[in-house]
Parts: C-alpha cells; sequence; structure tokens
C-alpha cells in the first residue's frame, strides 16, 4: 500500500476520482479514501493546513497501517531564481524544518545547533532536514520528467521549505533561501517528513507551484493548476512504478 497525504480536498480531485474501488474510513477524526489506482493499492488522507495537522493525521495513518511508503502532494510556492514558474513541478529532494530555533540579533539559529533534538529515536537526533527516500527518488523522477515534458511544465529537484508562517513579501522570500538554499515552500511536508522518520516509512513527496513566492498578490496564484499538474505527474508515476509488497 502507498499512503498519499495532501493538505485540503482539492489537492487530491483528480486521484479520488481515479480510486477503483473507493471505499471511506474513518482514521482518527478523519476521513480515509481506500482504492486502487493503477494496481497499486493506496490510501488518501486530507491532513488539514499546517505542520500540526499534518504530524497528527500522519501518525494516527501509521498507526493503524503500515504503507510501503507516504507521499506527499500538493501545492507549493516557488522562491526567487528557482526557475519554477505557476503549473511547474517540484520533487523533493529532502524537506527543512525553516523555523524551529531562535531568532536572534546575530540572525536565526535552528535547534540542530542549539544542541535541542526534535526527534528521539534511539537516542537524540539533530535533525531538521529530512531526506526524501533515495530509490523512490530514483524511481520517481524518470517517470515524472516524462510526465512533466508530456505537459509542457519544468520539473525541478531540490530542497523544500516547511514554514509555519508563509514567506509573504520579497525580503523574507530572499532570507528563506539564504538560509535553506530551498527551491519552494510549503507548510507541511517537514512535519510528514519527520513522524516518517520516526516510524521507518520510506518519504516522497511530489508538489505544482501555484505561486511565486514575493510580495503576496492573489491575482498571480493558480492554486487549481499547482493541483493539477501534481496529481497528474503522480498518477504518471504511480502508472509507471511496479507494485511494491504487500504489507503485513
Amino acid at each position: 500500500m502507498i499512503a498519499i497525504i495532501a493538505a485540503v480536498a482539492a489537492e487530491t480531485a483528480l486521484l479520488r476520482q481515479s480510486l477503483s474501488p473507493c471505499e471511506v474510513r474513518r482514521c482518527g477524526a478523519r476521513e480515509l479514501f481506500l482504492g486502487s489506482l493503477f494496481d497499486q493499492k493506496v490510501a488518501l488522507l486530507h491532513s488539514g493546513i499546517g505542520k500540526i495537522n499534518a504530524a497528527s493525521a500522519v501518525t494516527a495513518l501509521l498507526e493503524t497501517f503500515k504503507p510501503e511508503a507516504v507521499i506527499v502532494t500538493g501545492c507549493a510556492g516557488a522562491y526567487p531564481d528557482s526557475g519554477l514558474e505557476v503549473g511547474d513541478l517540484v520533487l523533493a529532494s529532502e524537506e527543512i524544518l525553516a523555523d524551529e530555533g531562535v531568532l536572534t540579533p546575530q540572525g536565526f539559529i535552528d535547534f540542530a545547533a542549539l544542541g535541542f533534538p526534535l526527534l528521539e529515536h534511539g537516542g537524540p537526533l539533530m535533525e531538521q532536514r529530512f531526506l526524501a527516500d533515495p530509490q523512490l527518488l530514483a524511481e520517481a523522477l524518470p517517470l515524472i520528467e516524462t510526465a512533466a515534458i508530456k505537459a509542457g511544465a519544468r520539473l525541478a529537484t531540490g530542497p523544500l521549505v516547511t514554514v509555519s508562517t508563509c514567506s509573504g513579501t520579497d525580503q523574507a522570500a530572499r532570507a528563506m533561501v539564504q538560509r535553506t538554499a530551498g527551491i519552494g515552500e510549503n507548510m507541511e511536508g517537514a512535519a510528514v517528513a519527520q513522524i516518517c522518520r520516526l516510524y521507518e516509512v520510506p518519504f516522497l513527496e511530489l508538489r505544482g507551484i501555484s505561486n511565486r513566492v514575493e510580495n503576496r498578490n492573489l491575482e498571480r496564484w493558480d492554486l487549481p493548476a499547482g493541483a493539477k499538474i501534481a496529481q497528474r505527474a503522480l498518477m504518471a508515476y504511480l502508472k509507471g512504478c511496479h507494485p511494491p509488497q504487500e504489507s503485513a
């Protein structure tokens, strides 16, 4: 089984339409959609927006099921100089918890540098960067590249940044890029990646670009375009990858 996590239902409409058959169960306080996509058994869950929602949702899921992988999908904002525009795709090489730390007169200091672990798993782990599963990433990249070319979209692979407060100014965007070297921003991915690390479940993240991270101007946003390209690319991956083994 592959688990798919998105923040909101608008980011999975095409996926849910294609699930056959589709069974709806409860997973904690949320609805869980179970079915098949291209012979892949899929569990699809909407977490809600933000890190707390994302972490609680994937924890409930992983306490109930044992998926072979967790895939995060949805929309993201593209940072300056990423080369990404609305309707493009980003496949995360890693996820970064960008604003867990301390803001000092000398600048931002993350928890890892402060010596405070954010994760206890066989001992304290000083991590705020969580790598995508290398095997999943290598398998997904050519399939998603082909899907991007067919859609006339660009695909970039690099760090995605998870924040609690979105960067709504040019200055904030540049500061985050300087701090993290990220190519895009979202509000859930690193929280899911951290919980996957705790439960030792492979993690992958694919997002469509809905906006540039700049002085906030909603007239330049296109959330449906970002959600649509991400879902189409994810379906291309599911269609092209080998079905995983059955979970216990």
